[in-house]
């Protein structure tokens, strides 16, 4: 099985396949994301589907979090260094 979804403007792939003779466990999951690869190996496909939605969560909202407005403020180093 072979799926893709969006974190932030990142394309994630990833991938179930069943390493065991007719279909059959263990699964290994494969997910591609743009900082690299994580791969997980269980005993069902119930426990892969599942750990699969967590970590579709943790990347879509970490790019969220990367993508969100960050207001910086000036500092005068000068003036702050002559209060002390």
């Amino acid at each position: 099985m072979l799926t893709f979804f969006m974190a932030g403007p990142d394309l994630v792939r990833w991938e179930l396949v069943a390493l065991g003779s007719h279909g059959n466990g263990p699964f290994r999951l494969m997910i591609h994301h743009a900082q690299g690869s994580i791969v997980e190996y269980f005993p069902d496909v119930a426990q892969a589907l599942t750990r699969e939605g967590e970590l579709e969560e943790l990347l879509v909202a970490a790019r969220s979090l990367s993508d969100a407005d960050v207001t910086w403020s000036a500092i005068d180093l000068q003036a702050d260094a002559s209060s002390h």
